[in-house]
This record gives structure tokens, sequence and C-alpha cells, in this order.
């Protein structure tokens, strides 16, 4: 593999006991790979297993060995017999023997395959995936890729509305699919399953051995003949080489503890901070004017704080790749979605602003921390995910700094002589006068806020009456599109805007002026219940930010986008800077007030983007107006689905 052969030609030698090992036994977080999906086939409130590994000859005595030590059996490994490339089986060859050679352990079961060198991100849950199969349905994970260049190494799947995976793409070229929709190695087949699997192999048994050896060929057959939904995650670790298993150890040592959970228990805090949508008035929070924003939680940053010895911030190794790369090609791709510094600057910026607020209010910081975080917020698509991160950063932050007997962090904040109203101001002075970030307050406000907040931020407004919550239950059913494709970044989209703005130039001036009206215009149609007049304030609020900006700077992109949204009857304006808009169905003659979108319409809409690269959903407001929606989620409870778990290798 080429992991082993960047061990072999490593200088440092530091890895090179491990050359001969196979990668599903590596170590990862002190422990083999495999000994992770373990505790979680283990913890998970379904009930998973027997646990079944197919090998080649030459590890086999490898994963016997790990097998008998984890309590697993002898039986648990099946040896395929291959000893190189050119007899293997390929993986899905490996797969039916396993069904027969264990066909009395495995029973009726539906099953559940793993490719041996896969881990997600440590927000994945098996439970929550196995519940939200539907009945019947076999079931895939996937995650966005940003960049056209990821399509030439990943399988892509197209769904439908409803998730249900109706094509998939081996290493398409980006123009042959619009969809971004990467498809690891993790399958979910109920047990009528099973005898396609025989018949696949059966019908291509005269076929190129890369037609057995690839999962996703299993796959694309089968979705002719089965139902297959698709489940999205987070992301996914990639050990294909030497730099990205470092990049993993690295993130696994500092966030896992003795047991391989994430750290918690005491001292263990976490801060969270949700994506957001403007509904009317920006960008004129940048120029003095008003807006009307609400939280996404959708989607959201979180950020874990443990005591430690030394201040650590880890890097994640997807987003903070920022020293090794495989190829200029890995760092193109890379630095196009991340830019040059990832997530970790943001963090090691808010603790720097935290520490200097602190060391001015004469407030010790005793205590050292590892500060680690994760995302699911969609990047570079203007729904406010670096804010995010430096939101949960400083909450977090006071959590851990604060104590019960003081007041928790509001006590804390009074010490340091902080409002809750100048807490956004303190959030943009990080990325503005740490990172040079350019911005506007109406994201602080909203993810700190929470809720449904109205914002006026005219220079003579005093910022303790420049916020007002609004009942979140004003808010009528609102939906969410963005761009499932690369964008810039809003620093430099405002720019020009902004020196137009400053020398005075009339229509940038009136124009913030009445994107600021619109901001009052949504807060009335709000309390009346008037969605017409709250669509035509939405509507508008893009049209004129199209005339301040224009066309090329907004983006053929953008307005495909916001021209789809139109075409089939809903308000649309962006969420922030551009890459998502958010939408309100437009009340008609026959249909005068605004409702949820029936089943089939919102299947329709969600086909209509999806066709176009673009993701569709319904936005779920945060309702509780607490803490920026930072209460934690909880998930279904897991019905059963017994499964014997195939690790592949």
């Amino acid at each position: 593999s080429r992991l082993q052969k960047d061990i072999e030609t490593d200088p440092s030698k530091q890895f090179g006991h491990l050359l001969g090992q196979p990668k599903a036994l590596l170590p990862v977080g002190g422990v083999p790979l495999l000994d992770h999906w373990l505790r979680i086939f283990r913890e998970t409130s379904a009930q998973v297993g027997p646990v079944i590994i197919v090998t080649n000859k030459l590890f086999h005595r490898q994963f016997v060995e790990w097998a008998v030590s984890r309590g697993l059996g002898r039986n648990a490994v099946v040896n395929d017999g291959t000893t190189a490339n050119e007899n293997r089986l390929g993986a899905c060859g490996d797969l039916h023997l396993a069904l027969k050679e264990r066909a009395d352990m495995i029973g009726d079961r539906d099953i559940l395959v793993v490719a041996g060198d896969t881990l997600f991100f440590q927000d994945f849950s098996l439970s929550f995936f196995l519940s939200s199969l539907p009945s019947q349905h076999s079931g895939v994970v996937t995650y966005q890729i940003g960049s056209d260049a990821e399509t030439l190494k990943r399988g892509l799947v197209e769904v439908d509305a409803s998730g249900q995976v109706i094509k998939l793409l081996e290493k398409p070229e980006p123009t042959a699919t619009s969809s971004r929709s990467a498809c690891p190695a993790f399958y979910a087949y109920r047990h009528n399953c099973k005898a396609l699997i025989g018949q696949f192999l059966e019908e291509n048994k005269d076929a190129p051995l890369e037609m057995k050896d690839a999962p996703g060929q299993l796959l694309a057959w089968l979705l002719q003949r089965v139902p297959v939904q698709a489940i999205p995650v987070s992301g996914r670790f990639d050990i294909g080489n030497l730099s990205q298993y470092r990049d993993t150890l690295s993130f696994y040592a500092q966030t896992l503890d003795s047991e391989l959970k994430p750290h918690h228990g005491a001292g263990v805090v976490v801060g969270r901070a949700c994506a957001r949508a403007a509904l009317a008035g920006n960008p004129s929070d940048g120029f003095g004017g008003k807006t009307v924003s609400l939280l996404v939680t959708n989607y959201a940053a979180t950020v874990t704080m443990r005591p430690s010895e030394r201040l650590v911030f880890v890097p994640h190794p997807e987003y903070d790749k920022d020293h090794e790369f495989t190829s200029m090609g890995e760092l193109l791709l890379t630095t196009e979605l991340n830019g040059y510094y990832g997530g970790l600057r943001l963090l090691r910026a808010a603790a720097k602003r935290f520490a200097s607020l602190c060391e001015k209010a004469l407030v010790p910081l005793t205590a050292n921390f590892t500060m680690s975080y994760e995302t699911t917020i969609p990047r570079m698509v203007g729904l406010s995910g670096s804010s995010a991160i430096i939101t949960a950063a400083l909450r977090a932050l006071l959590k851990f700094y604060s104590t019960l007997e003081e007041g928790g962090p509001i006590g804390l904040l009074t010490r340091l002589g902080i409002s809750e109203a100048q807490m956004p101001q303190i959030i943009l002075d990080v990325e503005e006068k740490e990172l040079g970030i350019s911005a506007g307050l109406q994201d602080r406000v909203i993810q700190w806020y929470g809720g449904l907040v109205a914002m006026d931020f005219a220079p003579a407004t005093p910022r303790e009456s420049a916020y007002t919550r609004l009942p979140v239950e004003l808010l009528p059913p609102l939906y969410l599109a963005y761009n499932t494709r690369l964008l810039g970044d809003s620093g430099k989209v405002h720019s020009p805007v902004r020196a137009r703005f400053a020398a005075g130039d009339p229509e940038v001036v009136q124009g913030m002026a009445t994107l600021a009206a619109l901001a009052n215009l949504a807060v009335t149609a709000l309390h009346a219940g008037d969605y017409g007049a709250l669509c035509d304030a939405m509507d508008e609020n893009f049209n004129l930010r199209r005339r301040i900006y224009f066309d090329k700077v907004v983006g053929a992109r953008n307005l495909e986008m916001i021209s789809l949204a139109r075409t089939h009857g809903l308000a649309a304006k962006f969420t922030g800077s551009g890459g998502a808009c958010i939408c309100l169905k437009r009340p008609t003659t026959e249909s005068p007030g605004t409702f949820p979108l029936k089943a089939d319409e919102e299947a329709g809409l969600r086909a209509a983007f999806a066709v176009l690269g673009f993701t569709f959903v319904r936005i779920t407001p945060d309702s509780t107006g607490a803490e920026g929606g930072e209460a934690a989620l909880v998930l279904p409870e897991a019905r059963e689905l017994r499964g014997a778990v195939l690790q592949i290798d």
C-alpha cells in the first residue's frame, strides 16, 4: 500500500516497526484501528454481532491473535487463502466467502460491512445510522466533498428527495454528475441481499478482477434490485499515506481518553454554536444598518476542552493540514477547501483574546487545557462557520475557567466587566483584530443570543438596546439551499463595497439604508403574520444587493440558485455573503397563508436543487433561544437491527 511504501522510505524510521502490519491493526489512539469499531459495535443501542473479519493468508495469524485477545474467538476470522494481489478474491469475493463460511453464525441476520481502513469523525453514531434506515432499506453513509478534483478519487452517489440512492458513480469526471456526496466503504445490507451478492459474482465471474474488488460495483448493481438509503455523516479520516496517518494519530491522542471515548467527566467542557441565516437586512450590518437573523440548528460547531499539563490546540486532521502533503494537487485542494490556516487559528485567536480580557480584569488563569473542535457547518457558503467555532470556543473557555460558587460563566463575565450585549463585539474582535478577517456583527449577535433577533447597528444606538429577541414562534416554515461546491470568502466579496461606502458612493450609502428599512419591514411582517410582505422584503433584499455588488461579485452559481428557488414559487435571499440562500414559500390566491411544503412538494424541490448541485433542507430554528442553541441534540432511540459485521481487509 502507499502507507507501507511511505513507512519504508521515511528517513525518521519512526514507524519502521509497523512494516508488514495490516491497516486495520495499525495503532490509532494507542490501540488497533479495529478496537474503535469494536467499541462502537458494543456500545450501540442496537444488537450488533457476531463480528467476522475477512483477511488473506499473509495477515491471517495477526488477525486471529487480535480476535482471540478481544474475546471474539478464532472463528471470527476467515482466511481467504490468497497470498498476492494477483490471486486475491477482491472485496466482493471476500464478502461472499464469509457469508458461506460463517453461514451458521450469521443465520438470517442483516449484515454491516465496514472496510478495514475506515474511521469516521467522532460525532458518528451507529445507533443513529441504524435507527434512520427505513424498514426494509439497506443503507450507506455519505459525506460532502468540496472540490471538483475530489470526484476523481471517490465513489459518488446520487440520491432522490427522500434520501434514497438512485445511482453510484465510481471516481467520475466532475462534469459527469452534479452530486458531491462521497460514499465510503460502509454498507448495511438487509438479509435478502445475501443471495444477491452471490448472483452478482456469478454474473461477473468472467469480468476483470477490478469489478469484483470494488465494493462500490456491488452497490451499483444492488441499486437496481433493492432500496438503499443514504445517511449523511460529517466526514471520515483518510489514512492512505504516512502524512494522513500522522495527522490522525495526533488528533486521536489528544481527543480520546484511556477508554477510547471522547474525554468527559470532571473538568471537561463543551461549547457549541450553530449556523445562522439572515432573514432580512444583510449586509447592512457592516455599514451601520439593521438585520433580522435566526439560528439554523441543523448545523453546528463544537469545541471541547479538558485539563492538561500544557496548553494544547489540537489540529483537526481534515481541516488543519498545513505542513505536509502528498503532492501539489493535495496542497491545492486542501488550501482551496480550508484556506491557509484551517480552524486551528480560530481557537488560538479566541483563547488569546480571552486571556487578554482576563489579564486586564486581574482574573487569574492557572489551569492549562487541551482544546479540540468539530464542525458540521458547510464550509465557505455564508453560514458563518468560522464565527461559530470562535463563539463555541469562547463559550467553552467561560465554562472551563468559571466555578459554580462564583456564578458559573455568567459570574465570570461579570468579573470581566462584560455584558451579554458586548459579547458579539468581542467575538468580532477575534476575527477582525486578531486575524484580520473582514466581517459584520450580525453573525456574532445571533450565535451568542440564539433564537430570532432583530439588530440595530446604527452608531447612535447603544449596544445594550440594539439587539431585540423576537418570539421564534413568529417564523413561518423556512428552507435553506446551499451550494455543495467551493466558493470564495466573504471578506473578499465585501472589500470593494466597503471602499465605495467609505468614499460616500450614493448608490451604496442609500442601498444600505434601504436594506436596513427592509429589516424593519420584515419585523412588522412577522408580527402581523403577513408572509406575503415578508417574501417581498426577502426578494427585494437580494435584488438590491445584486444591484450594489454587481453580478460578477454575486456569482453565476448564486444567481442560478436564487433563480431556481424563485422559479418554484419561493422567495429567496442570501443567508450571508453568498453560497447559501434562505427560502420561504410565497403565498398565493389559492393558498394565502404559508405552510410547510407538502411532502411531495419538498421532495420535488430537493430533487430540482440536487440536479444542479445544491442541497435543499427545511430549517430547524433554535426554539430555546438559550445560550445560542447550545442545548445538545438528542438522538432518537435506535431500533434493533441484528447484524453480522464483516470487516474486510
